[in-house]
């Protein structure tokens, strides 16, 4: 979520105080698809049957008015028959005709008049079904009203003389202070909070002085290059395996039993999954073995990433990634050789054996890792419709189920709806195809683990095959042997383009499939929204669908500011920028960069009120940092983390980031009373320890305390203004405020310190849970610090990036 007035509430510096005189205080209290995903959208195709789509609209003219033909009775066919896909993110987003929805009755119809006066036959054809047409026949046929009424329309749109239009929409430039149009009024972020928010995203820790002066003087190309020189290290590492965790949900992937790894097909692996009458390797081999499979997925996407390797590969590459155990136990081929097997940590690039069938597996980059394939299964009636969408949203940047709405209830009937039902195969007619890439593994995750007594291996459920199985209209199985997909269904294919084999199958459907999406234009865009969201744990903007809702009109106009910028950064991701084309570092640094990343605040009065107050509502990068990213923080920022935060998944951290990959599998991103608590626990337990092991670095070396000595105290003026010193670096290294003294934050912090220091007199007798004491701590100002290190930490300001 925004950092809007609704975050988290700060910590109050009394409550901070009462926190430094009791450290001992222990904190105490601590629609999943699985059916069929689709059973029917409106009118969709692929987006691949047009010119590709992600860039700006270039109007030939502006009309003012509309003939009445199209309000009248056009746009409502249109409406309600195509404009659930062709708008920006549906399933047609990829296609030269694009919708904005809703009631902008003018933008749509200069749309459909642009793509009249270019492609006039094709746009009629389209709405038979012809050339193509992914998305089916939204007007049936030439002899409905609807076909006719558009066929009536286009001379009428054609002859229609408007004024010369420029671009329809603008990409802006990241960051400027004075830009206007939607982004009028906004304050954004310095490149000095930019590169201090990066830093810590990306290294887990502030920038030193040499990267801020490099900045300051090199400007935008200095900040690009210190901010891409973040991504490397170990908490760089962490980070990408936050992403991975977050959209691949690996922590809760099957490994052993049904839907993991069959020791029929991996007898290699048999001491690690419990075949019979094999021994067993110890509980703690077998434990390395369950994580490096769940880690597969997500050791793919670090190294295409670290490595500078096109994100295209995500989908398409004919390798994967294993350790030491997991290549011991698969029988991998490994490139190059291992430094230390015995190094879970230490991961190559491999390809993995087909034991039971011979030859090499299919590899389609993360789609036919295990971890992929568990978290997302298929069912015998599903037939890998929720495969398809997973991987619609994370790679294509469309989300089928938002656009789902059954048929009416017709009194007609259909042998197969999905195929004859118009309502139905509409969007089937390109979901299904898709899905036929997952042809070769059955529900149960294995690969062709069926062979008929021709010799023909196959992965059709048995229901299927089965004698009771519904016939076809001429009262014969639908199945054939040989077959691997099923014939009651659309033939396999992607768009306009027929998949090898059709319905006898094909070995290599999956890498079909996956080049297909690397090749479909909206791939650029998913990477985008599969980034932004890893970066800042929040969807991007949904196109609103509400048009009736007094709020559609501002909630358009900033899905439409957001969504033109991000494809912008997707045409830039799909070029080579000097690294190659589809390089995720170059992404990750185009969003840091992007105003929607750096737009901090509302600073126009005119601006904070009526509909323009709803439009910049989202405006306000900040988010929640996960447990793991705030461990980073703590360590890099204030030298020393929780141990509690060490594991993200269990206890507190659990508790505070509320996702394991498992049954939680959405991260927490705004403050509750459980994070309130997790919080208060740290800062009471941690507070004098950071403080601590701060003052017994030598001064040079201080993160927190390089002003300050344990001896200064506000009895001496030489005390006071040494703490005031210490207390504006404090809020400028955990807050990111360069204050004068005067500042009211300041003063606020620095009286905490004078009373906390003040009130020592009265400070509990029994022993508290502090590193500081009256033998270390002789002045008492150890316990200060403490209780500003507690305020501080446990404000939004340091718990938000």
């Amino acid at each position: 979520m925004p950092f809007r007035s609704e975050s988290p509430k700060r910590l109050q510096p009394a409550r901070a105080a009462a926190a430094a005189h009791a450290f001992n205080r222990q904190a105490t209290t601590r629609w999943c698809l699985s059916g069929i995903v689709v059973a029917a959208l409106a009118a969709c195709g692929t987006g691949k049957e047009e010119e590709p789509g992600g860039t700006a609209r270039v109007a030939s003219s502006a009309c003012s008015t509309a003939p009445a033909l199209f309000t009248g009775t056009v746009w409502k066919s249109i409406e309600q028959a195509c404009t659930s896909c062709h708008m920006a993110g549906g399933l047609g987003n990829g296609s030269g005709l694009v919708f904005a929805g809703g009631s902008d009755l003018l933008a749509n119809y200069n749309t459909l008049r642009d793509y009249a006066l270019a492609k006039p036959t094709t746009l009629l054809s389209k709405t038979v079904g012809e050339p193509n047409h992914g998305g089916g026949k939204p007007f049936v046929d030439t002899s409905s009203t609807r076909y006719k009424e558009l066929e009536q329309l286009i001379p009428q749109m054609t002859a229609q003389s408007c004024a010369t239009a420029g671009t329809g929409t603008g990409t802006g430039t990241a960051g400027a202070a004075g830009a206007g149009g939607f982004w009028k009024g906004v304050q954004f972020a310095s490149d000095a909070n930019v590169l201090a928010k990066a830093a810590v995203l990306f290294s887990g820790r502030n920038p030193t002085s040499a990267e801020a002066t490099a900045v300051n003087q090199g400007g935008d190309a200095a900040l690009r290059q210190t901010i891409r020189g973040y991504m490397q290290g170990a908490a760089f590492d962490r980070f990408l395996e936050d992403v991975g965790d977050t959209h691949f949900l690996t922590p809760g992937a099957i490994v052993r039993g049904t839907g993991g790894y069959s020791a029929t097909d991996w007898p290699s692996a048999g001491a690690v999954l419990g075949a019979n009458g094999v021994t067993q390797e110890p509980q703690a081999v077998r434990t390395r073995f369950d994580a490096a499979v769940r880690r597969e997925g997500t050791e793919l996407m670090k190294y295409i990433v670290k490595n500078d390797r096109p994100y295209t590969e995500m989908v398409t590459a004919s390798y994967t990634l294993t350790n030491g155990v997991m290549a011991r136990f698969l029988n991998a081929t490994v490139q190059g050789s291992f430094i230390n097997a015995d190094d879970d940590t230490e991961w190559r690039p491999a390809t993995l054996p087909e034991q039971r069938l011979g030859g090499a597996r299919e590899h389609a980059g993360v789609l036919s890792t295990q971890s992929w394939l568990s978290r997302f299964p298929t069912t015998d009636t599903n037939r890998n419709r929720h495969r398809v969408n997973v991987l619609m949203k994370q790679f294509l940047a469309t989300d089928a189920t938002a656009l789902a709405m059954r048929p009416a209830e017709t009194t007609q009937t259909f042998r197969v709806p999905t195929v004859e039902n118009p309502a139905c195969s509409a969007c089937h007619t390109t979901i299904d195809p898709m899905a036929a890439g997952f042809q070769n593994w059955n529900e149960a995750n294995r690969f062709l683990p069926n062979r008929t007594n021709t010799g023909v291996d196959h992965a059709l459920p048995a229901s299927y095959r089965s004698n009771n199985y519904p016939k076809d209209a001429a009262n014969m199985a639908y199945f054939k042997v040989g077959d691997n997909w099923f014939r009651d269904s659309h033939a396999p294919g992607y768009g306009g383009t027929a998949m090898p084999g059709g319905f006898t199958g094909n070995k290599t459907a999956l890498q079909f499939l996956g080049q297909q999406v690397a090749m479909d234009p909206r791939f650029a865009l998913g990477a985008v929204h599969f980034w932004y969201e890893g970066l800042f744990g929040r969807d991007p903007l949904k196109q609103p669908q509400d048009s009736t809702s007094p709020q559609y009109a501002a909630q358009l106009a900033a899905y439409n500011a957001q969504n033109d910028e991000f494809k912008a950064i997707a045409a830039r991701f799909a070029t080579n920028q000097g690294r190659g084309a589809y390089n995720v570092k170059d992404l990750l640094v185009d969003l840091m960069l992007s105003q929607s990343t750096r737009a901090e605040r509302v600073n126009d009065p005119a601006a904070q009120g009526g509909a323009r107050a709803g439009e910049l509502a989202d405006i306000g990068s900040m988010s929640m940092l996960s447990p793991a990213a705030l461990n980073r923080k703590l360590m890099g920022v204030v030298g020393l983390g929780w141990a509690d935060f060490n594991n993200p998944y269990t206890g507190f951290a659990l508790n505070y980031g509320d996702f394991d990959g498992v049954g939680r599998t959405k991260r927490a991103q705004s403050h509750t009373m459980m994070q309130t608590i997790t919080v208060d626990r740290m800062v009471a337990v941690r507070s004098c320890t950071f403080a601590q092991n701060d003052f017994n670095k030598p001064v040079t070396d201080r993160l927190l305390f390089p002003v300050v000595a344990m001896a200064d105290t506000p009895a001496t003026a030489a005390g006071v203004a040494n703490i005031t010193a210490n207390v504006r670096h404090l809020h400028k290294w955990l807050w990111k405020e360069d204050l004068p003294e005067t500042d009211a934050e300041v003063q606020r912090t620095l009286k905490l310190f004078t009373d906390t220091w003040a009130d020592r007199a009265a400070a509990p007798a029994r022993p508290v849970n502090c590193a500081f004491n009256q033998n270390n701590d002789p002045n008492y100002t150890g316990r200060a610090w403490a209780a500003v290190l507690a305020y501080m930490l446990g404000d939004v300001k340091f718990l938000y990036e």
